[in-house]
């Protein structure tokens, strides 16, 4: 599913509250730091330089300090480059933003401890104007132009030193936010301020089911929710609300008891069990993870015994702590479907291809890094494809073709003491239906073993059992029937073990049909409209001539405009229902439309793009397919913006409902079927 671009605008962030002190008080205004040749020998680049060398440099720099949103530099380039600045980034990370002529600023970079910001590096002839924004507490060294170009030629250790961080930062801007695949991804993370980051938990909504297992386990193993709601979103891939154990923490400094430390071993920042409850830390952290909790609330012997009973303090800060002391992670070890992972901060823009998992072509398959058992997947779709084949040739073969049925080969070769009855092949109630019956029960009651996941395995392999055996079951439950749908017990059974494989199957497909922007929220209707304009002007660039490309956008629109019109048709031909009526007729009836119009679309896009296929520019047939799809399901969706919202809101109710239901009819249909074998006996 393809997103809104994400906005290059400034992103505002909240400061931490300030200290309230006595009344009239004025900040104190921090006290300038004095560059020596002491402190610049502390400094990886400039230790290179002997003494002398320093002694002289450090009179020429200037030490700068900032807080959280203030600007390194804010303005037009300086005239040339031997009179343009020279920042060392000592500590900390600051955003990179270019404006051009034309008034658009983008993110190009990111500058992080060791980094220098050159002027030539990030600005050109077509740069009005550049900023570099603090995001998170940051220490740099200043320095001229010229005393750089002096260094260079005075320390070769110096010059190669410069001239690996250097490559360091252009390759980052080229790989990283140059790249046309993962500069919106690149921009995304330093908007959201996560290149500091220590780690960061990812939540794959492609692949979640929504069954809240992650938050249930973190708070019956702490007591407490460490784990947040959505704190971002960008596409299908969700970060959670969740301490990301910043290397630049704002929590420490912020805790003037010192009960938020870092473990000695681990590194993780840790919260004491003795916390005075003042709620500076929480307000002091700018991604909202440390919470509040009240002390009457909480089972203090159990999750808190390291607390003193006499201990005054009301409240209780709690956040994320990786589960220091545990072998594992409560929330990672309970997603049954491996939707929930976590990445080393430095190694985040690595993980790019999580963030576009909406997009094709080629990330709809994108391996989580915990391991979602995509292997096993294969196995169980290969073992389910053969039983329903082979089921499929020996039901249809009893009737039509008994000798070449494995029932007469078990009779051939002895195996069974009779053959295959001619006059009755295949019969409800005969061994073989019941047979069928049996393995099709025992599948249906291994999909809750699912249910003991917390004791046994991996929850990732208990759900593919759980999708997998229940699919199993509806493929011997249809041929238990024998073709025979008479029995009220038994089909209501076998109904409702349909209907609850169906609709978990619509419900993870509706994700998919439902936009979503950057930020989590579902696009609104204005949004979808201008991404319908921007994917427009995407398409008429890979064409040669313009007027090709316009004949392709109209028909799409067309197509479009046509499902409409019949929709309209047919509602008017129709007489009007009652209002429960209607509500269930268009949820349903919606969903088939819904697959109907998926397939003329793509039947429509395929025949226009072999068509139009020579007036395209090399290699840009398969682009512009894909564009002309996601401009086709963005048109859909905002004719059904609500009933698709509305759908993906009550699938699981649906699916859960009518699983329970299926299950009660199982135990009646065989407590029955045994009350009428043992009256027959």
């Amino acid at each position: 599913m393809s997103v809104a671009a994400p906005s290059d605008k400034p992103v505002k962030v909240t400061k931490a509250a300030p200290k309230k002190g006595r009344k009239g008080r004025r900040k104190r205004k921090k006290q300038p730091i004095e560059v020596t040749a002491e402190l610049l020998g502390l400094i990886p680049l400039f230790d290179r330089l002997d003494v002398a060398l320093r002694t002289r440099l450090a009179a020429r720099c200037e030490h700068i300090e900032l807080d959280r949103g203030e600007h390194l530099f804010d303005g037009k380039p300086v005239g040339g480059d031997d009179d343009s600045p020279v920042y060392l980034i000592t500590f900390g990370d600051v955003s990179v933003h270019r404006t051009d002529i034309e008034g658009d600023e983008k993110t190009v970079n990111y500058l992080t401890v060791g980094d220098p910001y050159v002027q030539k590096l990030f600005a050109d002839e077509r740069t009005a104007k550049v900023r570099l924004t603090a995001m998170c507490p940051v220490k740099a060294i200043k320095l001229g132009y010229r005393d750089v170009n002096y260094l260079l030629k005075k320390s070769p250790p110096f010059r190669d030193a410069f001239s690996a961080v250097i490559r360091r930062v252009t390759q980052r801007q080229k790989s990283r936010f140059d790249d046309r695949f993962q500069q919106d991804v690149a921009r995304f993370l330093v908007a959201e301020r996560l290149t500091f980051a220590g780690r960061v938990k990812l939540k794959r909504m492609d692949i979640c089911i929504e069954c809240d297992g992650c938050y249930d386990a973190c708070k019956a193993r702490h007591g407490t929710d460490r784990l947040g709601p959505s704190e971002v979103k960008y596409g299908l891939t969700e970060i959670p609300q969740n301490c990301h154990n910043c290397v630049v923490p704002e929590c420490i400094d912020k805790c003037k008891f010192g009960h938020i430390t870092r473990h000695p071993e681990t590194r993780e920042i840790v919260i004491a069990d003795n916390c005075t409850g003042c709620t500076m830390c929480s307000k002091g952290c700018s991604f909202g993870s440390i919470r509040m909790h009240p002390v009457d609330t909480l089972d203090l012997a159990k999750y808190f015994p390291d607390r003193d009973p006499a201990h005054k303090g009301k409240q209780i800060a709690q956040k994320c702590d990786n589960c220091t002391g545990y072998a594992d992670q409560a929330c990672i070890t309970a997603c049954p479907v491996g939707a929930m992972f976590q990445v080393d901060g430095a190694e985040l823009f690595d993980y790019w291809q999580q963030f576009k998992v909406h997009e094709t072509p080629g990330f709809d398959e994108v391996e989580s890094p915990e391991g979602t058992p995509h292997g096993h997947r294969l196995a169980w779709m290969i073992f389910t494809l053969i039983n329903t084949l082979v089921l499929t040739w020996e039901c249809f073969g009893r009737l039509y073709f008994p000798g070449l049925t494995f029932g007469h080969l078990f009779f051939a070769l002895g195996l069974t003491a009779h053959d295959i009855d001619p006059m009755a092949p295949f019969k409800a109630g005969d061994f073989f239906s019941h047979g069928m019956g049996y393995i099709g029960g025992s599948m249906m009651l291994a999909t809750q073993l699912y249910r003991f996941r917390k004791w046994f395995g991996s929850a990732q392999k208990w759900m593919e059992l759980h999708i997998w055996t229940g699919v199993l079951a509806g493929v011997y439950g249809f041929y238990h029937t024998a073709f025979v749908f008479t029995e009220p017990i038994a089909i209501t059974t076998f109904v409702m073990m349909a209907v609850a494989i169906v609709t978990g199957g619509i419900g993870r497909w509706m994700v998919f049909q439902i936009p979503r922007s950057q930020a989590g929220q579902l696009l609104a209707l204005e949004d979808i409209d201008g991404r319908i304009k921007q994917i427009n002007r995407q398409v008429e660039a890979q064409f040669t001539d313009a007027k090709a490309g316009y004949t392709a956008l109209v028909r799409i629109e067309e197509l479009s405009k046509a499902r409409e019109v019949e929709a309209a048709l047919e509602s008017l031909a129709a007489p009007a229902p009652a209002e429960d009526e209607g509500e269930k007729r268009g949820l349903f009836a919606g969903v088939l439309e819904l697959f109907r119009e998926n397939r003329k679309a793509e039947e429509t896009i395929d025949a226009l793009t072999a068509r139009l296929g020579d007036t395209m520019r090399d290699g840009a047939a398969k682009a512009v397919a894909e564009l002309l799809r996601e401009k086709a399901r963005l048109e859909r969706s905002m004719k059904r913006h609500a009933f698709m919202t509305r759908v993906l809101r009550r699938y699981r109710v649906v699916h859960v409902t009518t699983s329970y239901i299926a299950y009660g009819a199982l135990v009646v249909h065989i407590i029955h079927s045994l009350i009428f074998h043992v009256g027959n006996n």
